[in-house]
């Protein structure tokens, strides 16, 4: 039962909703955290695809 519980939670995203209203970003930080984000993330896949 704690293992169903568990797994709606996670997919609902409370822990991430959470941890993202925990403290306020200033949306240029946000902003360039997600560009530093996408351009790993881009980097992987490409990576990927060349291996």
């Amino acid at each position: 039962m704690l293992k169903r519980f568990k797994k709606k939670y996670e997919r609902a995203g409370v822990l991430k909703e959470y941890r993202k209203k925990a403290y306020f970003v200033k949306p240029s930080v946000d902003d360039r955290l997600k560009r530093s984000r996408s351009k790993r993330r881009a980097q992987r896949a490409n990576e990927e695809r060349n291996s």
